[in-house]
């Protein structure tokens, strides 16, 4: 259970963290490919709060099958980048062989790894000030989050918002500093679209992050990244607004650079 939470960004306002007495499941919230989301509902010795719990549905019955490119830097049979910048071999290669073959045990460590993954994931674009869900806590089937939205609806997704040309420009720049503080978080979402982005309060959220890959080591996350940049910057586009995703991707790029190179003279 996650009670920590990272210094220099409070937690969401309201939200229930220790000493709660029960978790009450309200109903599911969504369904998609991969996991449904339930409302949850936390009480505290005095007051309430709202959470979301998504929970994957096992590994036999997800929809999603083609995930080796997103899991290419997760392998465990090479060399792994700790958290201190040094790079060590990681051992666990019968680990990674079954998974491999997709065995029984294997797709059961894989599906693990896909939950852990998307929890590490909003933990580290949480601590870089990115507008995700607050991360609580790690279940054994999904992860519990910081639910967007109130008692009467959640969060319309961005695909669904009818914006004013000011609010259009001011939700870009939202999202150009969301994808900024996925860089700085060094991760790539890698499956951005108006559809796993929500607005509430005039606030742009980024969600579902099982597929994000790690900037610095999925041999794939420009690709991933650029395709994330143009998903996003085309609906902009056609709801009228005068930019160009190339200028944003190539601004990204630069940032990216910036943090691998000061994660070199790191590890040196």
């Amino acid at each position: 259970m996650r009670y920590d939470y990272p210094s220099g960004r409070p937690l969401p306002p309201g939200i229930i963290i220790e000493n709660y007495t029960e978790d009450v499941e309200l109903g599911r919230l969504k369904s998609g490919k991969e996991a449904d989301v339930f409302v949850v509902e936390r009480h505290g010795a005095d007051r309430t709060c709202l959470l979301a719990a998504k929970r994957y549905r096992p590994a036999e019955h997800r929809a999603f099958k083609n995930d080796a490119a997103y899991r290419s830097h997760r392998r465990i049979d090479g060399f792994v980048r700790d958290t201190d910048g040094m790079r060590r071999r990681k051992q666990g290669r019968s680990l990674q062989l079954a998974m491999d073959k997709k065995t029984a045990y294997g797709k059961q460590k894989i599906h693990e790894r896909w939950i852990q993954a998307e929890f590490d994931t909003l933990t580290m674009a949480w601590e870089a000030g990115a507008p995700v869900p607050y991360p609580v806590e790690r279940l054994s089937d999904g992860i519990l989050m910081e639910y967007i939205g109130d008692r009467d609806a959640a969060a319309p997704r961005l695909v669904e918002a009818r914006p004013s040309r000011d609010e259009l420009a001011d939700l870009y720049d939202q999202t150009k500093e969301a994808l900024r503080g996925f860089v700085r978080a060094g991760v790539v979402h890698a499956d951005l679209s108006p559809y796993n982005m929500l607005v509430w309060e005039g606030r742009v959220w980024v969600i579902d992050m099982p597929q994000a890959v790690t900037l610095l080591e999925n041999s794939d996350a420009m690709d991933f990244l650029h395709r994330d940049v143009y998903n996003v910057g085309s609906w902009f586009v056609r709801r009228g607004l005068e930019i160009d995703p190339e200028d944003l991707f190539v601004t990204l790029v630069n940032e990216a650079f910036d943090l691998s190179m000061k994660d070199m003279f790191r590890a040196q």
